[in-house]
């Protein structure tokens, strides 16, 4: 077994080295429009801070665990209640049930097809009123 002391050492230790691959960060950043040539430097320092905010994210879930094990809707409560992490509402939403998902859905269908209702009669009063 591995001495927790010996292991943040290590993770605190600055080094060359990502757990990330570049080759995968370089396609990333390459699949944007507006990215133009990708050094070595920029794609290290990229991958480099990609590594510390997963690790940062996860270490903000975890606290707020208190001890358990880290599960998905940790990461999506968190992100659900942190407004710098707002940006991340639609990548890590909060899990919902199949059945709670048909329900929206069948909802939605039922308000927008009380507002077709609505355009529809608006546009036939229209249509007479022109006649």
């Amino acid at each position: 077994m591995v001495d927790a002391s010996k292991l943040q050492q290590q993770q605190r230790k600055p080094s060359a080295d990502t757990f990330l691959p570049l080759s995968r960060v370089r396609t990333i950043m390459k699949s944007s429009m507006d990215t133009g040539l990708i050094t070595n430097e920029v794609l290290f320092l990229m991958t480099k801070c990609t590594e510390l905010f997963v690790q940062h994210l996860a270490r903000e879930a975890y606290t707020a665990t208190c001890g358990e094990t880290l599960k998905y809707e940790h990461l999506s409560q968190l992100v659900n209640k942190s407004k710098n992490l707002e940006f991340l509402l639609q990548i890590v939403p909060e899990k919902i049930r199949v059945h709670e998902f048909q329900e929206m859905l069948r909802l939605n269908r039922a308000s927008g097809s009380d507002e077709d209702d609505d355009d529809d009669e608006s546009g036939s009063e229209s249509e007479s009123e022109a006649e």
